[in-house]
């Protein structure tokens, strides 16, 4: 029996889609619908129910009352709704169901199929964890409500209903600093099984196999460059995988004239297409700016050599310079997982979790915070704080912040003594002194290229031990 998350879709992209609007006596009106998702059975019959539903999304607000993404090749959010109800679709037809056939019982084991399935990549661990399992439930709900409600069976989805929810109130804070409740759609099955968290953080050992795993493969300086500076990229700023293939050559030369740099960056989250300003360090402005002026400027020649101008992208083909697919920079970290032999699972998005994770270590650890709800009602009554936050992460709000709180927050309680300032500003001036003494033995040729190398990374291995020693107590 096929999988309930199998990888082949039933949705696909409709890029250039067109919809009537309105039929007026002179003329008729229509609306681009670009990318909106088109669903089908595994038989490859149309699924007309879900289909009416993708039009109703493309209708429906999102955030500050934007219509909901559809950018990408996978149709942005409406084309995530698409692959959560794609599931839903699959065990319909797997039970032989039509979707208002299924009882409470029916979805209850329709999210006890999906929680018992195992990553194809590694047999140890689930496919969706409970927050991500929750989150399919909750949009195969409101899918399910939506089909009762077009053939009448208003109940179909309800708290006394054939499957039966019950609402939970949340409370936000928005940009403004207004707070904003609502309520959010739950299922009795969504709390089963084991409590989960959302997907963990990349470790510092597995960036580091990624690193070495580029490095061990025989490909071009180009692509070699291109992949080291993709992961730099990913740890340091954060970025989701479109905004990453979006960073341009101008934001860089930007940031490059701060004194304080900042790079810019798209926001696709919320809704609609912003901006966002973030720290980025000189280290890696340099790292950039040496691949641009190097591997890229020799590639971009294939893409301007028939009169195209320059696209100003910095992620480019290393075959054709044309801008990289937010799709491409996702596969290669999953064919350098595999590369590497890492077991535990990684992706792009993983990195983003590491970044803000570290960041509200960071923050606890500078503001003096004793606990999440501490910093939960500083965030509140800070709106400076949570709006440079905000700029940073480029979430929406502080509902978004919360996971990163949590785990930032079970890191520091398991740390006796927290480094200070003041010995860390110590152990890197040791490091940069001795570094220096190692690079002037090797232009006056007091030692030789292996030794050096040895000798760095005997350096670097005596900091680190030194960082942590740092960290217990006396």
């Amino acid at each position: 029996m096929a999988r309930l998350s199998d990888t082949n879709k039933l949705a696909t992209t409709l890029p250039n889609l067109v919809l009537w609007s309105t039929d007026l006596p002179d003329r008729v009106l229509t609306k681009e619908a670009y990318n909106l998702p088109f669903l089908i059975w595994p038989d490859q019959r149309p699924c007309t129910p879900a289909n009416l539903y993708m039009l109703t999304l493309r209708d429906t607000p999102g955030r500050n009352r934007q219509p909901l993404s559809r950018r990408d090749k996978k149709g942005g959010t409406i084309g995530g709704y698409a692959g959560k109800i794609s599931q839903l679709i699959r065990f319909c037809y797997q039970k032989k169901k039509d979707f208002l056939e299924l009882t409470d019982v029916d979805f209850s084991n329709f999210i006890y199929a999906l929680r018992k399935e195992r990553s194809k990549t590694n047999v140890m661990q689930n496919q969706k964890n409970e927050d991500t399992l929750s989150e399919t439930g909750r949009v195969c709900l409101e899918f399910l409500k939506y089909i009762g409600n077009l053939v009448g069976k208003t109940e179909f989805v309800s708290e006394t209903g054939t499957i039966r929810i019950s609402l939970i109130d949340y409370v936000i804070k928005l940009r403004s600093g207004k707070l904003k409740t609502g309520q959010r759609i739950h299922h009795h099955s969504f709390s089963a099984g084991e409590a989960g968290s959302s997907r963990a953080p990349v470790s510092d050992e597995t960036i580091k196999s990624l690193h070495e795993a580029i490095d061990a493969d025989s490909t071009s300086r180009f692509v070699n460059q291109r992949r080291h500076l993709h992961l730099s990229f990913l740890e340091y700023l954060g970025p989701r995988r479109g905004e990453l293939a979006e960073v341009t050559l101008d934001s860089l030369k930007k940031a490059e004239k701060m004194k304080y740099p900042m790079l810019e960056m798209n926001v696709y989250k919320q809704g609609k297409k912003s901006k966002r300003q973030i720290p980025i360090t000189n280290m890696l402005l340099n790292q950039a700016k040496k691949f641009v002026n190097t591997q890229r400027a020799t590639v971009i020649t294939k893409f301007t050599k028939s009169g195209r101008t320059d696209h100003g992208l910095l992620f480019i083909s290393h075959t054709t310079g044309a801008p990289l697919a937010d799709t491409t920079l996702t596969n290669e970290i999953y064919d350098l997982t595999r590369a590497a032999k890492i077991e535990q699972k990684a992706c792009a998005h993983m990195f983003r979790h590491a970044f803000c994770t570290n960041l509200f270590v960071t923050l606890f650890e500078r503001h003096r915070i004793k606990d999440p709800e501490s910093f939960e009602i500083r965030l509140i009554s800070d709106t400076a704080l949570l709006d440079e936050i905000l700029q940073w992460t480029g979430h929406a709000g502080i509902d978004g912040l919360r996971p990163y709180i949590l785990k930032a927050y079970r890191r520091i309680a398991n740390i006796n003594v927290t480094i200070s300032a003041g010995q860390l500003a110590l152990i890197q001036r040791e490091f940069d002194a001795r570094l220096e003494m190692k690079l002037s033995e090797l232009e006056t040729g007091r030692v030789n290229q292996s030794d050096f190398i040895e000798d760095i990374r005997q350096l670097i291995e005596a900091r680190s031990a030194d960082l942590i020693a740092a960290e217990q107590p006396r």
